[in-house]
């Protein structure tokens, strides 16, 4: 079981606090999150602990960019069809099993000094994670979960729904049938199933269900209600 969280502020200093925290993984977002390719450089040199890179497609040029500054694996979001799947597979692995374009003295390899073990290890299969969050994604997900080499099926609770018509409503008994059954068929077809935890009773549940990669809030989320708890206190404590 790994123990996640997420990267939403673009900060150097919130991942190095979160990567200190105990989290056995973090999940760096460059879909919503502010910053360019040197705030991904800042944040990868202050993790102490691997980090996969959400993006919002499988663009080969972007995964290849945040594989070279050290990201152990990539995301894609929205991910709908097995070819998207096998666009990432591809980018992500070097030639002649993919199409990920070789640069020695990238930062994964240690700027050239660790280049033929890296690309032996960790450069050979980058950790692939699918986030199933459409309801295409969830009409092709069998054909999706036959990809070899995808490794994690995260599901995205809160856009499934909306794609649903049950937009801030994953309870719903229509958004809770199609989360059942991407847990179901992922675990089935072997592959590492993914998604969020928001609390200590959903996370045991989640684990029972076959779950072994819960991600637990942000970056963005500590520090919100970290301040909002302390503000209400001292207001509370001035009055």
């Amino acid at each position: 079981m790994l123990c996640a969280s997420w990267l939403f502020l673009g900060s150097p200093v919130t991942t190095e606090i979160l990567s200190t925290a105990g989290f056995d993984i973090l999940l760096l977002d460059r879909e919503h999150a502010p910053g360019g390719l040197d705030t991904l450089y800042h944040q990868l040199r202050a993790a102490d602990v691997p980090v996969i890179v959400r993006l919002d497609s499988a663009d080969p040029s972007q995964i290849k960019l945040a594989l070279d500054a050290g990201a152990v694996g990539i995301a894609v979001s929205n991910l709908s069809t097995a070819d998207q799947a096998r666009n990432l597979i591809a980018a992500t692995r070097y030639v002649p099993e993919g199409t990920r374009g070789i640069q020695r003295l990238s930062r994964a390899a240690r700027y050239g000094t660790d280049w033929q073990d890296y690309r032996e290890r960790t450069g050979a299969a980058p950790v692939t994670m699918a986030v199933i969050e459409t309801v295409a994604g969830l009409e092709n997900l069998d054909d999706i979960l036959r990809v070899d080499g995808l490794d994690i099926i995260f599901i995205g609770a809160v856009d499934l729904a909306a794609g649903l018509g049950h937009l801030e409503d994953a309870e719903h008994p229509t958004v809770q049938n199609a989360i059942n059954s991407i847990e179901t068929r992922t675990c089935v077809a072997g592959k590492t199933l993914g998604g969020l935890a928001n609390a200590h009773e959903d996370a045991s549940a989640k684990k029972a269900k076959g779950y072994r990669l819960l991600s637990f809030g942000s970056d963005a989320l500590f520090l919100r209600d970290g301040a909002l708890a302390a503000a209400n206190h001292a207001q509370e404590t001035l009055k």
